[in-house]
């Protein structure tokens, strides 16, 4: 998909926000540019207008540029938009909608890049904008509810993203979902296995992992892709898989091929990625939509299937444990205090059941 604009916000996504001042930032004593923020510039100005949307009330757009140009990114930039020429705030659909008529684009085609969640993506997604999150802190989106399309801790590595926007995006994922005739019980099952994959890959990540945390909350929500449609000749993952293959989706397609129970037990389909072993651990903490932990987990697809017998289970359980301790130890947590750690931190977004 081609990006014809991109859009950046400025406080702390083009140039620092210095508390020691306030006003006009263009007539601060001291300016400073966020780091990576000219030579992400320099590259994208050759496949992108690039443009910047604010909200700044201090300053006009005159002054943004002002302050750009002591910092050397104006260069860079075809225009300067704020609520003075837009009429309206971010993340008002009037704002986005406003600047996507003076760009003369059509949504699909624009891009916009900022820290602020709520503000910059939320507001930018409504309208149908391609959206990254620039978020050094490594934060968690509020509500476990990824909605941007990528997410990025440096502006320096935004260029090279725009050749991998790959990632299906979240309202893309419930259309599909859709299409296969999907119940409600089973949407909530996924929901609910995207969120809690997402939560345990942010904090693996902060403890030093390589892992894409929305690439975890995708793979949640597609796992059970294919569940009522799958026929007697593959079993539910491996249909999600074929389905997501001929999506352009191959990564997503082994997180859903790797998923399954006893798939752990036979090397070829055991998962092997950061991402594929969090699908598959959440997936067997959440019963229907609640947080359940392992035990109980397993139990409820014992009384369902009558084919996973004890003796299965059994012969799954050193693998499983196995698995479960490579999640914990990065963390320093044991199963017990992960699961306590869980219903703790997102028990405001996924009902829990707390089990003996």
């Amino acid at each position: 998909m081609t990006i014809s604009a991109i859009a950046f916000d400025w406080g702390n996504t083009l140039m620092r926000v210095l508390p020691e001042y306030s006003g006009v930032m263009a007539d601060w004593p001291r300016v400073e540019a966020v780091p990576g923020a000219e030579p992400a510039l320099s590259a994208l100005a050759q496949r992108a207008r690039l443009v910047v949307a604010t909200n700044a009330a201090d300053s006009n757009a005159e002054q943004v540029m002002r302050a750009l140009a002591r910092v050397g990114l104006d260069a860079h930039l075809e225009r300067v938009y704020t609520m003075h020429e837009l009429g309206a705030r971010k993340p008002a659909a009037a704002f986005f909608g406003t600047l996507a008529q003076q760009l003369d684009l059509p949504a699909h085609q624009l891009m916009m890049v900022g820290d602020e969640y709520l503000a910059d993506i939320v507001g930018a997604q409504r309208l149908g904008w391609r959206t990254v999150w620039l978020n050094p802190s490594g934060l968690t989106a509020p509500g476990l509810l990824p909605l941007q399309d990528a997410e990025i801790t440096s502006l320096a590595e935004l260029p090279a993203l725009l050749d991998d926007l790959s990632l299906p995006g979240y309202a893309d994922c419930l259309a599909w979902l859709t299409e296969l005739n999907n119940p409600a019980i089973l949407l909530a099952h996924v929901q609910g296995v995207a969120a809690l994959s997402y939560g345990m890959a942010v904090w693996l990540r902060a403890a030093g992992l390589t892992v894409n945390p929305l690439l975890a909350h995708r793979g949640g929500l597609l796992h059970d892709l294919s569940k009522l449609s799958a026929d007697g000749h593959q079993h539910h993952g491996e249909a999600a898989a074929v389905w997501l293959e001929a999506h352009q989706q191959p990564i997503l397609a082994e997180i859903a091929r790797r998923h399954m129970l006893f798939g752990l037990l036979n090397p070829p389909e055991a998962p092997q990625t950061w991402e594929e072993k969090i699908v598959y651990y959440a997936d067997k903490l959440v019963e229907g939509s609640k947080l359940v932990g392992v035990p109980a987990r397993l139990k409820a697809l014992q009384q369902r299937y009558g084919t996973i017998t004890p003796a299965r289970l059994a012969q799954l359980m050193p693998a499983l444990n196995t698995l479960e301790a490579e999640l914990c130890a990065p963390l320093g947590l044991t199963p017990e205090g992960l699961l306590e750690r869980l219903q703790q931190a997102y028990g405001h977004y996924l009902p829990t059941a707390r089990t003996n």
